[in-house]
């Protein structure tokens, strides 16, 4: 049932998304089905297997528009945080003399325009309320009261649409804004106190105390738990800024100069290329991730393991060969190499001639075709479980597939 028609600001925010996914058509394929995702939201175009990495490196956050986004567009209006009070604040705002309440004045109009374009969404809804708070904050020159405000954006957002109570994606981006907002400054701070150089110790603690705290709500939802959420993470984060800036920049001048948003698009395009690369990179290695049971008794035994392991990871930290010990041994986990894992689980045996790989529902066999070759008999539905078997059997060539029904998956790890 249709009650009333989109009003004249819900139609221009309809234009601008429809400007930036026409600007990104030139783009390659993740390209062009990420930098909507990234800017607005709109994850229409991301195909399931791209989806699924996101999954499996834990970076869906990128494609659900929250505090991040809105907190780089702020940040190029008003400058880095900690500055954003400072005379020697870095911001647009301050390079074009603007003063700092009538920048937060702009910092407001720019978020509620946020909100109209992106859609209010619970992560959105969540963002703009913290973002407002912060900015009246900064107008005021109270900005040691961020956490208070966090705690006052949700309740007043509860108020609003108690039914937020019930959402993952709002408690999530709410255990994340308090994580970043009390765990990680003192963990930046004691990798600081270890020799860690300031930005990199920022960025490490705040993807460790984000994934610490988001974990055991995630495993409730994916039954798992990634061991590459946080290098992955790592990595995105050199190109969410970029992407995101220029994605917005495509997304306002659409309307009124399409080639220029094509040429923004483009621009953002290669980072964007860089997070597909890195969820697609992260997602295939052998150990990316482990079950877990997926409850919330499941939730609460990862919690009692990451208290623990948040111990030891500080005693170890003291010992720089401990450190260098631990990191070795989480790698080889992950990447699993065929020659270690053969030696330690006697899997693939040696010789062997014919394998039945466990892909769910479905058939795959796998026939001998000599060094690093076989023939391939069906894949299964699902190309992961297909591509994970044929890796830990050392297969790098398939000169013949046999299909004996209307399956074909896409492989990955192999030509």
């Amino acid at each position: 049932m249709v009650l009333a028609g989109p009003s004249d600001l819900q139609r221009t925010a309809g234009r601008l998304r429809a400007g930036l996914r026409a600007a990104s058509d030139g783009l390659s394929a993740d390209a062009r089905a990420l930098l909507p995702g990234l800017v607005v939201g709109d994850t229409s175009r991301v195909p399931p297997d791209l989806d699924e990495a996101f999954r499996a490196t834990d970076m869906t956050h990128l494609l659900a528009v929250s505090g991040s986004n809105l907190s780089i567009v702020l940040a190029l209006l008003v400058g880095p945080p900690h500055l954003a009070a400072r005379a020697e604040r870095r911001g647009l705002a301050a390079r074009l003399g603007v003063p700092l309440r009538l920048t937060a004045l702009l910092g407001g109009v720019l978020t509620l325009g946020f909100v109209v374009v992106c859609r209010p969404e619970p992560s959105v809804l969540r963002a703009a309320a913290c973002g407002l708070i912060t900015l009246i904050a900064i107008g005021t020159g109270r900005r040691r009261t961020l956490l208070p405000a966090l705690a006052a954006a949700v309740l007043a957002l509860l108020l609003y649409d108690p039914w937020l109570a019930r959402s993952y994606g709002f408690l999530l981006s709410v255990l994340a804004t308090g994580a970043l907002l009390t765990i990680a400054p003192r963990w930046s701070a004691t990798l600081r106190a270890r020799g860690v150089p300031g930005r990199l110790a920022e960025v490490l603690a705040a993807a460790a105390a984000a994934q610490a705290v988001c974990a055991p709500v995630v495993v409730v939802l994916a039954a798992r738990v990634s061991l590459v959420a946080i290098p992955c993470n790592l990595l995105a984060e050199l190109a969410v800024a970029p992407a995101t800036v220029l994605g917005f920049a495509a997304l306002a001048v659409g309307p009124l100069a399409p080639p220029l948003a094509v040429g923004l698009a483009w621009c953002a395009g290669w980072p964007v290329e860089w997070l597909a690369s890195v969820a697609r990179t992260g997602a295939g290695l052998p150990g990316a991730g482990v079950r877990w049971p997926g409850s919330w008794g499941g939730a609460l035994l990862l919690a009692g393991v990451t208290v623990v392991v948040v111990s030891l990871a500080r005693r170890a930290l003291r010992h720089p060969w401990l450190c260098a010990v631990c990191a070795l041994l989480l790698v080889v986990a992950v990447v699993r190499p065929a020659p270690l894992v053969r030696v330690i689980t006697g899997w693939p045996p040696p010789d062997w001639r014919m394998v039945a790989c466990d892909v769910g529902q479905g058939d795959a066999l796998v026939l001998a075709a000599g060094e690093g070759t076989a023939v391939v008999v069906d894949a299964g539905p699902d190309p992961g479980a297909v591509d994970r078997c044929l890796r830990d059997l050392g297969i790098v060539r398939i000169p013949l597939i046999v299909l004996t029904h209307f399956f074909f998956p896409l492989f990955r790890s192999v030509s």
